[in-house]
């Protein structure tokens, strides 16, 4: 899979700009605030349906302007013409998403056309931040993948959001039917499974993949480990990523959902479920977060985020675009040059690379670069 050209108008500081983009690596230079990383969110929001960064829609819209738009024309492996994607987000609200020029009903429809994996310096939160910045990572991660996994992720949401909604107001002293509760325990409970087996399944194949590449980068001095912890887990789970697309037994989950009402009506919120999940990390037995090096922790970070790009393409079956925002200013020599050659094995991935030195990628090291200059918001080839 590869990005041939994108374009922008009025999408944050790029009034106007648009480029090509070639197979292999594709280097997008310039001082910082000059629209390099505009450029991949725009890329990886037609992958995640929304913004890396965690931005409303409308503060993609130019100040001063009524709307944002960004174009992209990928091309899957083994088709011989592209497929373009378009997003237009205008300043009432209203957004509008096409497929060649066809028009999609919302973001989940989108998603799942087009794959690409992100690294960015916030990635060393998978190993330091809290339970929800790993959930996020498995729910962008699956969701490309399984439009399955997707639809009951936005269930299971909308479903928690009712039942906590019932909690609050029996937590402030108005009269509500246990049946209801239990009502939405069995959706919950339900969509809950389908999620957990996708889940457990994934960090399964995540944490073999982490551990070969943790161990090449580190030499095999340290032992990475990764467990899914779930309120939904039970033993013997169904594998639906690579096997048969089935749900794991609800039946665990909707036991403490159904006989815990007091204890959550006494905290306004619904106390179990797969939005309390998380991914366990160590090394040799200890708790990475608490006890491992600064280094190691960005060592486990980038192996999570190339473990996750090595699963896409074998569950997807093709290599998704991969994505590098100013990840090489916080990396050393060593971690460069691996991040580069793992890479760069197969020279029909498509890497995007934003830096503010050219240099980051010496011409002619890892094959030919397509260098593109990015300066107040325009785009133009050459070094």
């Amino acid at each position: 899979m590869r990005v041939s050209s994108v374009s922008f108008a009025n999408w944050r500081n790029l009034t106007s700009a648009a480029c090509e983009l070639s197979h292999g690596i594709n280097v997008l230079w310039g001082m910082n605030a000059q629209g390099k990383s505009n450029i991949l969110e725009g890329i990886y929001f037609f992958a995640r349906g929304r913004s890396f960064r965690g931005s409303k829609e409308k503060e993609f819209i130019q100040f001063g302007e009524e709307f944002a738009s960004v174009s992209m024309s990928f091309r899957k492996d083994g088709y011989s013409e592209d497929t373009e994607l378009s997003a237009t987000i205008q300043k009432n609200g209203k957004k509008v998403l096409r497929r060649n020029g066809a028009p999609l009903s919302s973001s989940s429809e989108m998603m799942g056309n087009f794959r690409a994996v992100l690294f960015a310096p916030s990635n060393l939160s998978l190993v330091t931040g809290g339970p929800l910045e790993r959930r996020t990572f498995l729910d962008i991660a699956i969701s490309q993948l399984s439009p399955v996994y997707l639809k009951y992720l936005k269930r299971y949401s909308v479903a928690l959001m009712e039942r906590n909604a019932l909690l609050k107001m029996a937590q402030a002293g108005e009269q509500i039917q246990e049946e209801s509760l239990d009502v939405y325990s069995s959706a919950l409970s339900d969509y809950g499974s389908w999620i957990c087996s996708f889940r457990n399944e994934y960090v399964s194949l995540l944490n073999k993949s982490v551990e070969k590449y943790f161990s090449e980068m580190t030499d095999g001095r340290e032992k990475p480990e990764m467990k899914y912890m779930s309120h939904a887990a039970l033993g013997n789970m169904p594998e639906p990523l690579t096997g048969e697309i089935r749900r794991g037994d609800p039946a665990v989950l909707y036991e403490k959902l159904s006989s815990n009402h007091d204890r959550e009506i006494a905290a306004g919120s619904t106390l179990w479920g797969i939005h309390k999940d998380d991914i366990t990390i160590t090394f040799n037995g200890h708790e990475a977060k608490s006890f491992a090096s600064q280094g190691q922790q960005r060592s486990m970070a980038l192996s999570m985020k190339l473990a996750e790009a090595d699963i896409s393409s074998r569950i997807g079956g093709e290599y998704p675009v991969i994505l590098l925002d100013d990840v090489f200013s916080e990396l050393d020599v060593s971690r460069r040059k691996f991040i580069l050659n793992t890479l760069g094995e197969e020279r029909q991935r498509q890497i995007i690379i934003t830096s503010c030195d050219p240099n980051v990628v010496p011409d002619g090291a890892f094959g030919d670069v397509n260098f593109l200059h990015v300066e107040a918001g325009g785009i133009r080839n050459g070094d």
